[in-house]
C-alpha cells in the first residue's frame, strides 16, 4: 500500500515558517559567520541618521547566518530602547522560533499583537507555533482572529484548514483549503493540501483535480506530483501514476515517500526488480528522515544541547543537504564554542567548496577547541598541500601524530609530504 501524501512522515506545520526571511545571499551569510571566527569583526558600521535602522539590520544579518543569540540580543535591546515597535517584537519572536527557543517565540508574537493586532502574517506565524507546541485550540483562536481583520488572507485560511485535517476534521479542513484558494487561486499549497483531504473523504477524482492544480501552479514541487502519483495508483492507473512518481523522484531525489508509491507502482506493473530496489531506497531515506524528526522532537525538550545539532547536521550531509547542515553546525558551535567536530565539519564543508582560506580558519578553530583532535590536523594539513605549502603540511601532519603516532593515514600523508621536499630541494 502507498503513503499517504502527507502522512506517516515527520512534514508538519513547521515548514510553514517563513524561512526565506532568513537566507540572503549565502556568501555574505557565510562571511558573516566566519569573521569572528578569524579575528574580523561583524559589527555593522553606525550612522548618525539611523543608528537603531543599521542595528536592527545587523540583528537581520545575524538572524540569517544562524546566530539566533546574538540575533535575539541585538532584537531585544531595541526593544528595550523603543518598546511599543510591535515589528521589533515580530523579529524578536522569529529568532526565538529560529533558536527552537518555543514559548520565548510565542510570547514575543503575542506582545506584538498587543501592540498591533491587525498583523495577520505574525497572528499566523503565533498559530503556527501553538500548533508546534500541541496547542491546537489556541492556535485555531488566532486564525479566526487572522480571518476576522483580513478575511482574504489566504495564508491563515489555508492553516486552519491544516489545524482541521490533523484533528480529522476534513470536511471543515476543505472548506478551509477553499476559501484560502478563493483567496488566491495560484496558492499550490493549498491545492495540495486540498487533494489530502480529498483523498481522506474518498473523493479521489477531486484529489486528483486539485493535485494537477497545484503542479500547475507550482511545478517544482515534488510532493504535489507524488500526491498525484499516489492518487492515480488507487484508481488503477499504473502507467499514469509511475509517470507522476518517477517526474517526483528526479525533482526529489530524497522525496522517500514518492520512492515508496513508485515502487509498489512498479510491483503492480511487474517490475519486480526496480520495485525492490525503490523500496529499499525508501527504507534508507525514511530512517534519515525519522532520525533527523526524533532529534528536532528532543531539541525542542532539550533546545541548548549542542550534540543534537551536530547530530542533525551529519545525517544532512549524508544527504547532501549542504545548506541545512551548515546552519545546524552553526546552531551546535553557537552552544557550545568548544565543540571542535563542528568547526571541523563547518571546514569541511568550506573545503569541499573550495574556499580553502575559510575551511584553515575553521580548522585552525577546531584545534583551538580541541588540540588533541587529530581530525584536524589531516584536514589542515590537506589544506596545505592544496595551497602548496608543503612544509605547513608536513608540520601539520606531524602535529596529528604527536597525539595518534600509529595512524597509518597521517604517517602516509606525511611521507607524501616529504617526498615532495625532497624532490623540490634537488
Amino acid at each position: 500500500m502507498p503513503c499517504w501524501p502527507g502522512d506517516g512522515h515527520p512534514h508538519g506545520l513547521a515548514d510553514e515558517m517563513q524561512l526565506s526571511r532568513l537566507a540572503p545571499c549565502l556568501l555574505s551569510v557565510l562571511l558573516l559567520f566566519i569573521a569572528p571566527l578569524l579575528g574580523c569583526s561583524d559589527t555593522a558600521s553606525t550612522s548618525a541618521d539611523s543608528p537603531q535602522s543599521e542595528q536592527i539590520e545587523r540583528g537581520k544579518h545575524l538572524l540569517a547566518a544562524s546566530r539566533y543569540p546574538e540575533a535575539i540580543a541585538v532584537f531585544q535591546d531595541q526593544i528595550e530602547r523603543t518598546p511599543s515597535v510591535a515589528q521589533l517584537h515580530s523579529l524578536l519572536a522569529n529568532a526565538f522560533a529560529a533558536d527552537e527557543r518555543l514559548i520565548e517565540a510565542v510570547a514575543a508574537y503575542q506582545q506584538c499583537l498587543e501592540l498591533n493586532p491587525t498583523l495577520g502574517d505574525a497572528r499566523v506565524e503565533l498559530a503556527i507555533l501553538l500548533t508546534r507546541l500541541d496547542r491546537q485550540p489556541e492556535a485555531e483562536q488566532e486564525l479566526q482572529t487572522a480571518i476576522t481583520h483580513d478575511p482574504a488572507l489566504a495564508r491563515a485560511h489555508r492553516i486552519l484548514g491544516r489545524v482541521h485535517y490533523r484533528e480529522a476534521r476534513y470536511d471543515e479542513a476543505v472548506e478551509a483549503y477553499q476559501r484560502a484558494i478563493d483567496s488566491n487561486p495560484d496558492f499550490g499549497r493549498a491545492w495540495g493540501d486540498l487533494g489530502q483531504a480529498e483523498i481522506r473523504r474518498g473523493n479521489l477524482a477531486a484529489a486528483a483535480d486539485a493535485y494537477r492544480q497545484a503542479s500547475t501552479t507550482d511545478p517544482t514541487n515534488a510532493d504535489f506530483r507524488d500526491g498525484l502519483g499516489f492518487v492515480l495508483f488507487k484508481l488503477r492507473d499504473y502507467d499514469a501514476a509511475a509517470t507522476e512518481l518517477e517526474g517526483a523522484i528526479r525533482q526529489n531525489p530524497l522525496h522517500a515517500r514518492s520512492h515508496f508509491n513508485l515502487g509498489n507502482t512498479y510491483l503492480r506493473m511487474g517490475k519486480r526488480e526496480e520495485g525492490q530496489q525503490l523500496l529499499e531506497r525508501y527504507r534508507e531515506l525514511d530512517d534519515q528522515e525519522r532520525r533527523i524528526y526524533g532529534l528536532e522532537i528532543t531539541i525542542l525538550q532539550d533546545p541548548e544541547r549542542a550534540t543534537l545539532y551536530h547530530d542533525i547536521a551529519i545525517i544532512h550531509t549524508q544527504r547532501g543537504e549542504t545548506d541545512k547542515a551548515r546552519r545546524r553546525y552553526i546552531q551546535s558551535v553557537l552552544r557550545d564554542s568548544n565543540y571542535a567536530a563542528s568547526y571541523h565539519n563547518l571546514g569541511t564543508i568550506q573545503l569541499r567548496q573550495g574556499k580553502l582560506r575559510e575551511a584553515m580558519g575553521l580548522y585552525r578553530r577546531a584545534l583551538r577547541a580541541d588540540s588533541t583532535y587529530v581530525l584536524a590536523y589531516r584536514s589542515l594539513g590537506n589544506v596545505y598541500m592544496r595551497m602548496r605549502q608543503v612544509q605547513a603540511a608536513v608540520e601539520a601532519f606531524d602535529a596529528g601524530l604527536r597525539h595518534e603516532p600509529d595512524s597509518e593515514d597521517l604517517l602516509n600523508r606525511v611521507q607524501i609530504a616529504r617526498e615532495i621536499l625532497a624532490g623540490s630541494s634537488l
